[in-house]
């Protein structure tokens, strides 16, 4: 009884070790690391528990509310499981080069561009601050791509949506609690993520080290691959001989080779001697008799003589080593030469005046036998290496609150119609162009721009232009400053509406303001010189009066 007890202890006991090897591999297989599905450590549990936690309940007030908040919430929860597969492939794979990034990343844009398109096809909704305040917080799942510190993009995003909540909150704060309840659920989904990107992803999305390179698709990309085989066994032991390796016949053979270069000259004696038959002369003139092959020996050896005697034109390696004796009479020589003083300028030629190109711009028309030094010689082409300017694609595009106009050229038809307050404009590169600004916008700002005209409606914040040239402004409405930093020509045209705003200048010139007056525009010069003096007790600054 005892024995058949043990063998089934023992029967036990492979089962339970056959079903740890088959867990194992299958998690090894699937990614899995610690009883977490993803295979990473705690980075992607934790996301996982901001999915179960302030997502789950933002879906479900969601889904409480209907209508088009439950479709948005749904595009949303599918962007977030798709960042989830994101962070699960980068704690197993090694960061990729920033084209293939590009393309990892590419699907998480696709689902925010989908969720801000669904913003603008349904202006018309009840529910619009609702979907406005997902769709302004909606590219903080862009963290990833942030190189270093994500946190406070996160919260920017975040502070978008609240401008929207608040409108939501005062709307239903008294009437519906499940509005108020869906505002709680969607804002604390950027403050955990914050939470979770501080901890684990501090100055950036984190990778492995050890896997292999993130693959070109996020759909694509391969599971971890099981561990190895086991290395091969060992070969068997070495059979040790007394008889010396081989490698000592390689070290003989060298030695014979020194041995045969230190010869020096004698190395030309045994040469033809211990050659084999048929391979102690390679000359084709020996081949045809004895005769020829003679002649071609007295040569050669005329040849040593010479070089032995050093005698010219005899062995040109002998001339070049020469011994150090003929060396310092050499510089002596060179020595010699530059000590001469005055008198080294007799062996000069004298260049008569029909010779000499400044004095005859034939000759220099010609470019006949006019010698440059080396160190003044051009390239061939005579031309500078500096290679053009690289021209870049045109850009007009909203890019989160930031609309970008840059390298546009020869443009007069730029047209930004559907803005928000909250919206900035940022103009960078343009020429020869004009671009003209609906609606009411948060504040402008052109840079490094040639002749571009700008229209615009109304500004609650600032107007600025630096590094700039002539360029023409023009108010529809009201703007309360407008900044001016190195630009050459700026013209201004106010609005009646626009008559009371702050023009502050810094290191600009043609500089004018133009006024409404009667149907037409009066011209004011912005003074550009001024004079400083010191009153007593302070310094007193005003224009100069040939400044006007």
């Amino acid at each position: 009884m005892e024995t058949l007890v043990q063998r089934l202890e023992q029967a036990v006991i492979r089962l339970e070790q056959v079903s740890v090897n088959i867990q194992v591999s299958n998690g090894m297989a699937n990614g899995d690391f610690n009883g977490i599905n993803g295979g990473v450590c705690q980075s992607v549990e934790a996301f996982d528990l901001l999915l179960l936690g302030p997502v789950a309940e933002y879906l479900k007030n969601s889904h409480a509310i209907g209508e088009d908040v439950e479709k948005h919430a749904e595009m949303v929860n599918n962007a977030l499981q798709l960042q989830r597969s994101f962070l699960k492939m980068a704690a197993t794979h090694q960061e990729p080069a920033q084209v293939e990034l590009a393309d990892l990343l590419k699907p998480i844009s696709e689902k925010i561009q989908e969720i801000q398109a669904f913003r603008e096809r349904n202006r018309g909704s009840r529910l619009f601050n609702h979907l406005s305040a997902v769709s302004e917080s909606i590219p903080a799942l862009g963290w990833v791509a942030m190189s270093q510190k994500p946190v406070p993009y996160v919260k920017e995003m975040n502070d978008a949506a609240i401008f929207y909540t608040n409108r939501v909150l005062k709307d239903y704060k008294d009437s519906d609690k499940r509005h108020v309840e869906w505002v709680q659920s969607y804002l604390s989904i950027w403050t955990d993520l914050q939470a979770f990107i501080k901890q684990h992803h501090t100055t950036g999305l984190v990778w492995s080290k050890t896997g292999p390179i993130a693959p070109q698709s996020l759909f694509a990309h391969s599971p971890v691959a099981p561990c190895p085989p086991p290395p091969p066994p060992p070969g068997p032991p070495p059979v040790f001989t007394d008889e010396p390796p081989q490698d000592q016949s390689a070290t003989a053979k060298h030695s014979a080779l020194f041995a045969e270069l230190n010869q020096g000259e004698a190395i030309t004696k045994g040469s033809q001697a211990d050659a084999p038959q048929g391979l102690k002369s390679s000359d084709p003139a020996a081949e045809g008799g004895e005769r020829e092959g003679g002649n071609a020996r007295k040569k050669r050896r005329s040849r040593r003589r010479k070089c032995r005697r050093g005698d010219e034109g005899g062995c040109g390696l002998n001339q070049q080593l020469q011994s150090p004796r003929s060396t310092t009479v050499q510089r002596s020589s060179l020595f010699d030469q530059l000590n001469q003083g005055a008198d080294i300028t007799k062996a000069l030629k004298h260049v008569s005046k029909d010779q000499m190109t400044h004095k005859n711009p034939a000759l220099r028309s010609q470019g006949g036998e006019h010698h440059s030094s080396p160190s003044k010689t051009l390239n061939p082409g005579g031309t500078s290496t500096k290679a053009p300017p690289k021209k870049r694609p045109p850009l007009l595009e909203l890019e989160g609150k930031k609309w970008r106009v840059e390298y546009f050229e020869q443009a007069h038809d730029l047209l930004i119609e559907e803005t928000e307050l909250r919206q900035v404009v940022y103009v960078f590169g343009c020429s020869h162009s004009t671009l003209q600004i609906k609606g009411k916008i948060n504040s402008i700002i052109v840079d490094n721009c040639k002749k571009l005209g700008l229209v615009f409606d109304n500004v609650v914040g600032i107007v600025e232009i630096i590094n700039s040239k002539d360029i023409q402004l023009q108010v529809m409405g009201r703007v309360p400053t407008i900044s001016i930093n190195k630009t050459e020509g700026c013209q201004v045209y106010l609005s009646k509406d626009a008559v009371d705003c702050e023009i502050v200048s810094a290191k600009s010139s043609e500089m004018n303001i133009l006024v409404p007056q009667d149907d037409d525009y009066r011209e004011f010069p912005v003074p550009e010189q001024f004079k400083t003096v010191w009153d007593g007790s302070k310094l007193v600054t005003e224009p100069t009066e040939i400044a006007g």
